[in-house]
C-alpha cells in the first residue's frame, strides 16, 4: 500500500508541480501508506487477540463438560455389543467398582456444549448474512478471488443466469428501442412488472438456502434501475421531478431491504446494476448533469447503508464506480465550458465517501473500534485531488485553493473527532491531520513562489517535529525533518542572486533565516527530549543542528557579499562571526542547550583564518583599518566571554588550546599594527617594520614571564595556557624570525649603521634574551615528548646565537668595507672570510674551554667541528691570492687558537653520569 500510494504521489505531484510536486507527492503518499499499513497490522493484531480468546474459552467450555461427564455414575453393562447413535467411545476405559481388576468402556454422552458435537454453521448464509467473525489471520481474498468465489460458492447457477438475464434485458431494452418493435411505454411497463415480479418471489424466498431469494431481489432491483434510467434519459417518458422522487424510493427501497435481510449481496448487486445501467445503455449524446444526478442518488444509498452497516466491499464498489466512470466521462467529454456544472458534482461524491469513511470505523465492532478503510481514507483525496486538477488547470491558483480547501475540510474533521473524544478514533483522526497537513503543504507551492514556500514548510516541518515528539508519533518527526529538507531545496532553486534593495529587510534574507531558525528549533527540540526519541533519531539532532548553522551563516554571507564593498566585506565577515557567536552563547545559556553554545568555539578557527586572509590581502595594511578596528575589539572580547561560559564543561587540553590561541591571536594583532605604526613613521628601508616582528613578540614573552603569575583570571586559572605550552608557539616565531633576520642587511636609514647597536641586531639580541630567559625559567616545568632530546631546544637556542654573531659580522662588513650583502658578494670577500675564521675561532675555543671546565665532552666535540670546519676552509676557499695579507692573517690567528685551545681545553674525561644539560 506505502509504496502504490507513493507511486500514485510522485505521478500526480510531478503532473502537478514538476519534480518538487513529484518529491513531495511521493513522500506524501509513502506516509499515507503506513499509516494504512500500520492501521491494517493493528487489525490483524486485535483479530489475532480476539480468535486467541475465543479458542480458549471453547476449550476449556469442552474440558469442563467432559470432566462432569466423566465422573456421572456408570451405566448398566449392555448384553449387545453395539453402541447407542447417541453415544461415542474413544475416551480412556475407567474401572467401576464392582467389578474391580476389569476394564469397562463407559460411553460419554455427546454434551451440547462439546464442540464437537455442534452442527456446523452454514458457509453460505454466514457469508452473505452475517458479519465475520474475527479470524486468526487476515486472508482477505483479494477482489478478483471475491468475484470468482461469488460466481463459484452457494448457487453460483442462480447468480450466473441472474447476472445473464440483467445483461439480456438490458439488450432487449436496447433492441427494442432501436427496433421499434412496441411501444415504448408498453416495453417498459412490462420490465417493469417483470422485475417487480422477481423481487417479490425473491422476498418470498429469503430464507432459501444459498442466498437465492437475495440474489432474485438483487437481479429485480438492477433491472428496476434500468428501466427508470432509461425512462428518463433515452426516451424522456417521465418528469423530472417525478423521475427524481421515483430513484430516491427505489435507492432507498433497495438500501431497506439489504439492511432489514442484513445482506450484502443484494446492496452490492443492487448498486452494481445500477451504476452499470448508464454505461450499458450509453449510445452517445445525453446530459452528464442526468448522469451525476443518478450517481449521486446511488452513492447517498450507500451512505444510507453506511449508517447502519459496515459493508467495506460495498462503500469501496461505490466509490471505484463513480470515480471510474467519471473519470472516463472527462477524458471523453468534459469542456471547459462543463465547469459549473460538474464541478458541485465532484465536490458531493467526495464529501459523500469522505463521510462514509468516517461511518465505516464508527460502526465497527467494538473490538474493532476505530478500524479504518484505508482505501477509501487514502483513496478519495488522491483519487478526488487528481480529478480536480483536470478541472482547474485552467484556472490561475485553481489547484492552490483547491488543496487549501481540502487541507482546510479535513482538518476541521479532525479537530471534530478529537473534541467528540470517540473511542478508538484516534487513528482516523490522526489519518485526517495528516492528511490536512499534505495539502495545507501541497498548497503553497501551487500559489507561491519557492521561497515562500520554503518559509511555509519550514515552519510546518518544525511544528510537525514538535508534535511528533510529545504526541510520540515518529512518522510526524521524520516527515517534518523531509519537510524542512525539501524546504530548503524549494528555496535555492528559486534564489534570486541579484542584489536585493535592501540589506536583511529582504525576502531572500528572511525566507532563509525562516529555514534556518526551523533546523536550529528541531535539533534542540530532539536533544531536549531523547527519551521520547528512538536511538537512531538522537543521533539527526547534530545534523538538523549542522543544518541550521549553515543556512545562518549561507544567508548572512549573501547578504554581505551583497551589500558590502570588497574593502570592508572581510571584517564585515568577522564581524557577523562574532555577533553570530555572541548569539548562540546568549541563547544556548537561556535554553539549556549545550550544544549550540559549544558552537561559539569556532569563532576562534574563523577568526585566524580571515587574519591570514588580511594579511596577504594587499589593501589590508593594518587590522584596525577598514571595520576592524571595532570587528577585532569585539573578537576579542566575545572569546573571553565563551572561555568564561565553557570554563569546566569541556576537555581540559582543549580549553587549554583556546586560551592560547586568544593569546596568541592578541599578539599578532599587537604585532602587525605595531610593524605598520613603525613603518608609517619612518622613512627609509624596509628593517623598521621587520622590527616589530620580532619585537613584540619578544616583548610579550618577557612580559608573560616576567609578571604573568601576578595576572588576573584567566591567565592565573590557567597558567599552562599562557606561561607553559601555550608560550611554544611564540617561542617557535621568535626562532625563525631571529634565523630570517640574519639574511636581512639590516639598513638602519636614515640612521647609521653601528655594530651591535644598530635597530636590527638589538632587536635580535632581544628576541635572543627572550628565548634564553624562558628556557632558562621552564626547563624544569615544561614536559617535551619522549621523542624529543633535550638538548634540542638549547642546541636550537645556540644555532641561532650563533647565526647572528655571523650576520653581525656580515653586516658589518657589507656597510663598512662596502660588500654588496648577497651570498656571492660575501662568499668571494677577502675581509669576510678572514672575519668569519676568526670569528668561527673564538667561537670554537669559547665552547671548547667552557667544555672542558665542565667536562662536558658533546659540548666539546662541538667546539672542536666548528674548528675543523675553520681549518678546512682555510684550505678550500679561494681568496684573491696565495700570499695575500688577509690569508696570512687568518692561518696565523687560526694556528695560535689551536695553540691555546689545546693548552686550556684538553678533551674532558668520559663520565659515568649522565653529562649535564
Amino acid at each position: 500500500m506505502a509504496w502504490l500510494l507513493a507511486i500514485g504521489g510522485v505521478i500526480l505531484g510531478a503532473a502537478l508541480h514538476g519534480v518538487f510536486g513529484a518529491l513531495f507527492g511521493g513522500m506524501a503518499g509513502y506516509l499515507v501508506g503506513r499509516v494504512s499499513d500500520l492501521g491494517t497490522q493493528l487489525t490483524t493484531l486485535q483479530k489475532h487477540l480476539d480468535t486467541s480468546v475465543s479458542g480458549l474459552k471453547a476449550q476449556i467450555s469442552a474440558l469442563e463438560s467432559r470432566l462432569q461427564d466423566t465422573h456421572k455414575p456408570p451405566a448398566p453393562a449392555q448384553q449387545s455389543t453395539t453402541p447407542e447413535p447417541e453415544t461415542f467411545y474413544g475416551q480412556a476405559d475407567i474401572p467401576t467398582s464392582d467389578s474391580p481388576g476389569t476394564n469397562q468402556a463407559t460411553p460419554v454422552t455427546a454434551s451440547p456444549a462439546d464442540p464437537l458435537t455442534q452442527p456446523a454453521p452454514d458457509p453460505v448464509r454466514d457469508d452473505w448474512n452475517h458479519e465475520p467473525e474475527p479470524r486468526h489471520k487476515d486472508n482477505s481474498p483479494s477482489l478478483a478471488a471475491r468475484a470468482f468465489n461469488w460466481f463459484t460458492q452457494g448457487n453460483p447457477v442462480v447468480r450466473i443466469g441472474i447476472v445473464v438475464l440483467f445483461f439480456g434485458v438490458s439488450f432487449l431494452v436496447k433492441y427494442a428501442a432501436e427496433r421499434n418493435v412496441l411501444p415504448i411505454e408498453l416495453r417498459l411497463a412490462a420490465v417493469a412488472l417483470a422485475a417487480v415480479a422477481v423481487l417479490v418471489t425473491g422476498w418470498r424466498l429469503r430464507n432459501r438456502p444459498g442466498a437465492y431469494g437475495l440474489v432474485l431481489q438483487g437481479g429485480a432491483v438492477a433491472v428496476l434501475y434500468l428501466t427508470v434510467f432509461s425512462a428518463i434519459k433515452l426516451y424522456h417518458l417521465l418528469p423530472a421531478g417525478f423521475a427524481f422522487v421515483l430513484m430516491v424510493a427505489l435507492v432507498a427501497f433497495s438500501g431497506v431491504l439489504a439492511v432489514l435481510q442484513n445482506a450484502r449481496t443484494l446492496a452490492l448487486f443492487g448498486a452494481a446494476g445500477g451504476f452499470l445501467t448508464p454505461v450499458l445503455l450509453a449510445g452517445g449524446g445525453g446530459s452528464h448533469v442526468i448522469l451525476f444526478s443518478y450517481y449521486a442518488l446511488l452513492n447517498a444509498g450507500i451512505f444510507g447503508i453506511a449508517w447502519f452497516k459496515s459493508w467495506r466491499i460495498l462503500n469501496f464498489a461505490g466509490f471505484v464506480f463513480t470515480f471510474v466512470i467519471g473519470a472516463a466521462w472527462g477524458y471523453d467529454s468534459y469542456r471547459p465550458e462543463h465547469f459549473n456544472t460538474t464541478e458541485p458534482f465532484l465536490i458531493l461524491f467526495f464529501l459523500f465517501y469522505v463521510a462514509i469513511s468516517v461511518l465505516f470505523a464508527h460502526r465497527q465492532p467494538p473490538q474493532l473500534k476505530g478500524y479504518i478503510d484505508g482505501s477509501l481514507v487514502f483513496g478519495v483525496p488522491l483519487v478526488g485531488f487528481t480529478l480536480q486538477g483536470a478541472l482547474v488547470r485552467d484556472m490561475e491558483y485553481g489547484m492552490a485553493f483547491s488543496a487549501l480547501a481540502m487541507s482546510a475540510l479535513y482538518i476541521l474533521l479532525a479537530r471534530g473527532l478529537w473534541q467528540r473524544q470517540v473511542d478508538g478514533m484516534r487513528m482516523l483522526t490522526e489519518a485526517f491531520l495528516a492528511l490536512g497537513v499534505v495539502f495545507g503543504s501541497l498548497a503553497v507551492p501551487l500559489a507561491l513562489d519557492g521561497r515562500w514556500t520554503a518559509v511555509t514548510w519550514s515552519m510546518e516541518g518544525a511544528a510537525l517535529v514538535w508534535v511528533g515528539i510529545h504526541q510520540h508519533r515518529r512518522l510526524a518527526r521524520w516527515f517534518g525533518l523531509l519537510l524542512q529538507f525539501g524546504a530548503g531545496i524549494a528555496f535555492l532553486v528559486s534564489l534570486d542572486y541579484a542584489s536585493a534593495p535592501l540589506a536583511v529587510l529582504n525576502g531572500a534574507y528572511l525566507g532563509g533565516l525562516v529555514v534556518s531558525l526551523a533546523g536550529l528549533f528541531s535539533s534542540w527540540q530532539l536533544q531536549r527530549h531523547t527519551d521520547k526519541l528512538l536511538r537512531f533519531e538522537f543521533r539527526l539532532a547534530l545534523p538538523v543542528l549542522a543544518w541550521g548553522v549553515l543556512w545562518w551563516c549561507g544567508i548572512g554571507l549573501r547578504e554581505l557579499d551583497l551589500h558590502v564593498d570588497h574593502l570592508h566585506r572581510l571584517y564585515g565577515v568577522l564581524g557577523f562571526a562574532a555577533l553570530s557567536a555572541l548569539l548562540a552563547d546568549w541563547s544556548g545559556q537561556r535554553l539549556n542547550w549545550p550544544w549550540l553554545q559549544r558552537l561559539t568555539l569556532a569563532l576562534l578557527p574563523v577568526a585566524i583564518l580571515l587574519a591570514m586572509m588580511a594579511l596577504e590581502q594587499a589593501q589590508q595594511r593594518h587590522p584596525a583599518q577598514h571595520w576592524g578596528w571595532w570587528a577585532w575589539p569585539l573578537v576579542l572580547a566575545t572569546h573571553i566571554r565563551v572561555l568564561r561560559r565553557c570554563a569546566g564543561n569541556w576537555p581540559k587540553g582543549l580549553e587549554v588550546f583556546w586560551h592560547a590561541g586568544g593569546f596568541l591571536l592578541l599578539v599578532f594583532l599587537l604585532t602587525w599594527q605595531s610593524a605598520w605604526g613603525v613603518d608609517s613613521f619612518t622613512t627609509g628601508s624596509r628593517t623598521w617594520p621587520l622590527l616589530a616582528w620580532g619585537a613584540v613578540p619578544a616583548l610579550a614573552l618577557l612580559f608573560m614571564l616576567q609578571t604573568g603569575r601576578r595576572l588576573p583570571s584567566p591567565v592565573r586559572e590557567f597558567p599552562d595556557a599562557y606561561l607553559g605550552r601555550g608560550l611554544l608557539p611564540l617561542t617557535a616565531w621568535l626562532w625563525l624570525w631571529i634565523l630570517y633576520a640574519c639574511t636581512r642587511d639590516g639598513d638602519p636609514a636614515p640612521l647609521s649603521y653601528l655594530p651591535v647597536v644598530n635597530p636590527l641586531d638589538l632587536a635580535q639580541w632581544l628576541g635572543l634574551y627572550a628565548l634564553i630567559h624562558w628556557w632558562h625559567t621552564q626547563r624544569s616545568s615544561l614536559v617535551l615528548p619522549a621523542n624529543i632530546p633535550g638538548l634540542l631546544i638549547p642546541g636550537a637556542i645556540a644555532l641561532s646565537a650563533f647565526a647572528w654573531l655571523n650576520a653581525l659580522v656580515a653586516r658589518t662588513v657589507h656597510f663598512w668595507a662596502d660588500v654588496p650583502f648577497t651570498l656571492s658578494a660575501l662568499h668571494h670577500s677577502i675581509v669576510y672570510q678572514a672575519s668569519v675564521s676568526v670569528l668561527w675561532s673564538i667561537t670554537a675555543l669559547s665552547v671548547m674551554v667552557f667544555a672542558s671546565h665542565k667536562v662536558w665532552r658533546i659540548a666539546w666535540f662541538t667546539g672542536a667541528a666548528i674548528l675543523g670546519l675553520v681549518v678546512l676552509k682555510l684550505f678550500l676557499v679561494d681568496l684573491s691570492g696565495s700570499g695575500t695579507i688577509a690569508r696570512i692573517v687568518s692561518f696565523m690567528a687560526v694556528g695560535g687558537f689551536m695553540l691555546v685551545i689545546g693548552y686550556f681545553s684538553p678533551l674532558p674525561p668520559r663520565r659515568t653520569t649522565a653529562e649535564p644539560t
